[in-house]
């Protein structure tokens, strides 16, 4: 027992000895990360080479390590706007110290930008390319990528009209370009030509390269007219694997509402001026805008990983997106998973990429009537009542017989929409270098998107479609995209010498509007909806594949090539070329070629520069290209017969109607789109100042524009032909300053401003005789207003340029408005003649647009704001116009401002007088963030919190709900009641590293 227990002993001492020796052998590593200019660097990674140890520099550029394994050891640190640096150390028992300098690049010049096909550093650039990345993205609620570009890139206006998280924004480059066609830019996601942008998490997103002119954007042809937005998203790199979180929870309400009038003040004013509600509509208090709105909740989160070695690496992440809209029943919910894997292979000669990714969207709607019915419903009236007169409508208060007068309440609750889209993309990518400098790319994408819409108006609904018997309407459609792109590419350096070429191919088959749209009525029940449209009873001659889908087949065949060249760094010269051959186009006009040229100079690096300390980079840059637009649907070229005007009965029985809905054209073409860009890139004391300014003159020709034409000879009333033209010129500028800088404060300022001016060309067509002169656009639709529009497309003048009446002023001793004719003859409102005695009046386009963006670092603090506005812009405010009638305020409600204005005769013509300045300055987004110390935690590497408010203030002299109106389309700038108010959030967020 004494011989166990003595060995025991002895056993229990030997382990405590080899413990304190393996204790002994660990110690400490702490240090200082600083630049070049002896600033401290914070947020530095600092890892221990060959181990999982890793931590971040404090805001003093301070990190520590405990527990370090003794003996040789080698530190490396990598920062962003730093070249990685590895020390070498011995580390002893004890406590070590290590300070180790970073090298700053030589400044943001040789970041890394992504070109059509390739990528380049910024200082080789001679076209005009904005890059973004995270620390510079919009902060807060985003239900779409491209949000976080809002204001941030000189030229690019990124509109989103309202809070609907429903909704897309309208984006556009350098001004409005194209009649018919699309003016939206072309997304490339990660070298994936066309992919949809919501296929990826604004998380997942390193870089977003916007291509501005057509010497950079030539090389993707008919498709770049209205420029190129290339995404970069993260991929897997070797080394330890990384773990992020990022996520936030945010509350959203109503920025605005419609200025009208409440229940207590409208029985007021109606009582005042002797007018009679009707005793159903009176003695109650209904705040209609409160009734359909509430606060939204929304909430994000991105879970992501990324590692591998250096032959294999991977990356992964899953997104979850819930956006609940203020409006009730309204609201996104999206989930968006990725997966990449690069693969090396034959000593790195071949490099594999696969990625998948897959979003899922599901919304539920609104019928944006519920906002003219909630500014327009007289606030005495009740929103249900018992009376069973009101049964057959559900309970819901109506007034039958009252033109445009719906319950909101009940359009609200009595109309269901919900959608589902389900985008899938998959992608292959293999580089293969045959020869050193020379390397065979091939990407091959397949893109799906199934889209599945339910629409359904209950038996109660108080619309005529519906009353009694319901309404549903389903559409299930599938679009298909599938892309080869096969390219070489050459690169040589010798000497001073650096010389760049690429040839490709490209094939792209587009299947699209591949489904059904079938509709029904005459239901017993409101149970399943729009889930089974056969347990419809039709009526006789209701045809319910009205509106049954054209599938849309196009093939898009390209050739092109690009050489460029530099000297010394100084000499930089590029050429591009692409030849398109596209199905879409008339049987004439099937190929185009579409070329550029670029070439810049770096002043900088001139002998005659060398000793000068103020410039640390100046390049002047120029460039010419041409780029098309092909953004139309297929089959517009072609003769096409379809249904004409419904049913004729025949023999017995009801028959389908046929004839020509579309007249061919075999000359339809491309619209082209030609761009000088000339401008200044700097950067002053050694990066602390930087920008550029540039200016561009876009020609857009070839049109295409829908005419009306005599039938006969043609068979149909309408043609699509090319022709007209439009111009776009401009001036940005963009200016970066580092204000002030030392180890525990910074504040770095970034301001960008953009001047476009937009004309319309000649609008007569490449066909003799087919031309107009002008074009009435903007249709209004107010009760009384028969054939009113706002809105002309006239050559000389911009687009969304205002047409209307000349207001002088209200007469009150007559109580008539006064306008002025054309001929200087001033007239009451019922001797205008519309629109023979309209008149130019304004215009819905800016005169310029700008974003300034700040940013403040105090330690472990961090503090971001950023504003955005629009100068010298008009909107034409029909929801005021809408809310004008006094005389009719026993029968609907009326603005504050109306009131105000004191005006009793009933507007009926489009004037001057409801045309408002629309410029505005937005306080967008202000973000205050913390970031913990981490370097005492193993498996935490980074931590940091924040809080966002979105849309803080706006200040403004418009009247309405926002003065950020929609400025896509033939007339933009037009508050035609069918608003979604803005919101206003606040969140709270997350952003873990391990």
């Amino acid at each position: 027992m004494s011989k166990l227990f003595t060995r025991a002993i002895l056993s229990i001492g030997l382990l405590m000895l080899m413990s304190m020796s393996v204790f002994a052998q660990t110690a400490s590593l702490t240090g200082r990360i600083t630049d070049s200019e002896g600033q401290a660097v914070l947020g530095a990674t600092v890892q221990v080479q060959g181990t999982q140890a890793a931590t971040a520099s404090g805001p003093e550029g301070a990190y520590s390590f405990q527990n370090i394994a003794v003996g040789n050891q080698t530190i490396t640190v990598t920062a962003m706007g730093y070249k990685t640096a590895s020390k070498a150390i011995a580390i002893k028992a004890g406590e070590n110290v290590l300070d180790i300098v970073i090298e700053n690049t030589a400044s943001d010049l040789d970041e890394i930008v992504v070109i059509g096909y390739g990528v380049a550093r910024k200082k080789q650039i001679s076209g005009s390319v904005a890059s973004v990345g995270p620390k510079d993205f919009n902060k807060g609620v985003v239900s779409s990528p491209d949000q976080l570009l809002a204001g941030k890139v000189a030229g690019l206006t990124v509109n989103r009209s309202g809070g609907d998280p429903t909704a897309g924004a309208t984006v556009q480059l350098r001004g409005p370009s194209s009649l018919t066609a699309s003016s939206s830019p072309l997304y490339v996601i990660d070298g994936v030509v066309g992919a949809n942008i919501e296929l990826v998490a604004p998380d997942d997103i390193v870089s977003m390269d916007v291509m501005k002119d057509a010497s950079s954007t030539a090389i993707y042809g008919s498709r770049a007219a209205n420029g190129v937005i290339f995404v970069t998203t993260k991929r897997g790199k070797a080394g330890t694997p990384v773990l992020s979180y990022s996520g936030y929870a945010a509350t959203e309400r109503i920025a605005n509402q419609v200025n009208v009038l409440s229940a207590a003040e409208h029985a007021a004013f109606v009582e005042e001026h002797g007018l009679a509600v009707s005793p159903s509509e009176a003695g109650h208090t209904t705040d209609w805008q409160e009734a359909i709105t509430r606060t939204g909740f929304s909430h994000n989160h991105n879970l992501s990983m990324t590692g591998g070695s250096e032959g294999t690496r991977y990356n992964a992440s899953i997104n979850y997106f819930s956006n609940q809209g203020i409006v009730k029943r309204n609201d996104l919910e999206r989930i968006v998973a990725r997966v990449g894997l690069d693969q090396n292979a034959f000593d790195d000669r071949l490099k594999l990429a696969l990625n998948l990714a897959n979003s899922l969207n599901r919304s539920n709607h609104v019928d944006y009537g519920i906002f003219n019915g909630a500014a327009r419903f007289v606030p005495t009236s009740p929103i249900m009542s018992d009376d069973p007169t009101y049964a057959p409508y559900g309970g819901y208060f109506q007034v039958p017989g009252r033109t445009g007068y719906m319950n909101p309440v009940a359009m609200l609750n009595q109309r269901d929409e919900n959608r589902n889209n389900n985008t899938l993309l998959a992608s292959l990518k293999a580089d293969l270098t045959l020869y050193k400098g020379l390397t065979w790319t091939n990407v091959l994408s397949y893109q799906q998107n199934q889209y599945d819409r339910k629409y359904y108006m209950h038996r109660t609904d108080f619309d005529s479609n519906a009353l009694g018997q319901g309404f549903a309407q389903r559409t299930n459609l599938k679009n298909i995209d599938q892309i080869l792109e096969s390219y070489l590419n050459y690169n040589l350096t010798k000497d001073q010498h650096a010389f760049d070429a690429m040839v490709g191919y490209s094939y792209q088959k587009t299947k699209n509007n591949d489904g059904v749209i079938a509709r029904s009525t005459g239901f017993l029940s409101d149970d399943l909806g729009a889930n089974n449209l056969n347990l419809g009873t039709l009526p006789n001659g209701y045809n319910p594949f009205q509106d049954y889908p054209y599938i849309l087949e196009s093939l898009l065949i390209s050739y092109y090539g690009r050489v460029g060249y530099t000297f010394a760094d100084k000499y930089i010269l590029s050429a591009a070329v692409r030849r398109d051959g596209s199905s879409k186009f008339g049987a004439n006009n099937r190929w185009a070629t579409f070329g550029s040229v670029s070439g810049a100079w770096r002043i900088s690096e001139e002998a005659f520069m060398k000793d000068q300390t103020i410039f640390s980079d100046l390049k002047l840059k120029a460039g010419y290209g041409v780029s098309g637009n092909q953004n139309i649907d297929p089959y517009r070229q072609i003769i096409i017969f379809g249904p004409r005007d419904g049913q004729f009965y025949y023999n017995g029985e009801w028959v389908n109607a046929y004839g020509v809905n579309q007249n061919e054209n075999p000359d339809l073409k491309w619209e082209s789109a030609s761009m000088f860009n000339a401008g200044i890139d700097f950067e002053l004391l050694k990066g602390r100042f930087s920008g550029s300014v540039e200016y561009y003159n876009k020609e857009t020709k070839d049109l295409l524009y829908e005419y009306d034409v005599p039938s006969p000879p043609y068979q149909y009333n309408r043609l699509l032909a090319n022709g007209a033209s439009m111009t776009n010129k401009g001036v940005e500028v963009v200016l970066n300053a580092v204000v002030y800088r030392n180890e525990n404060f910074s504040y770095n300022t970034s301001v960008n401003f953009a001047r476009n001016i937009n004309k319309v060309g000649s609008l007569a067509s490449n066909i003799e005789n087919i031309g107009v002169s002008q074009r009435f656009e903007g249709g209004i639709g107010l009760e009384g207003w028969t054939g009113q529009t706002a809105s002309i497309v006239l050559p000389g003048h911009a687009l969304g340029t205002f047409y209307v009446a000349n207001y002088i002023g209200y007469d009150e001793a007559t109580q008539k408005t006064i306008y002025q004719k054309p001929n200087g003859e001033l007239v009451t409102q019922d001797q205008i003649s519309a629109p023979d005695d309209y008149m130019v009046m304004g215009q819905a386009l800016p005169k310029f647009t700008y974003g300034w963006n700040n940013n403040f670092q105090f330690k472990n603090w961090d503090f971001n704001f950023f504003l955005r506005g629009m100068y010298g812009n008009q909107i034409f405010n029909a929801t005021r116009a809408d809310l004008s009638r006094l005389q009719q305020a026993n029968v609907t409600n009326i603005s504050k401002d109306a009131v105000e204005e004191g005006i009793f005769e009933t507007p009926l013509i489009a004037s001057s007088r409801f045309l408002e300045d629309g410029s505005f300055l937005r306080l967008d987004n202000a973000t205050l963030g913390y970031t913990f110390k981490t370097g005492n935690l193993r498996h935490l590497k980074n931590a940091r919190v924040y809080l966002t408010a979105q849309n803080l203030f706006t200040i403004t002299n418009y009247s309405g709900v926002d003065p950020e109106v929609g400025l896509g389309g033939l007339a933009p700038g037009i508050d035609n009641r069918n608003y979604y108010p803005k919101t206003r959030s606040f969140s709270m967020g997350v952003n873990f590293t391990f």
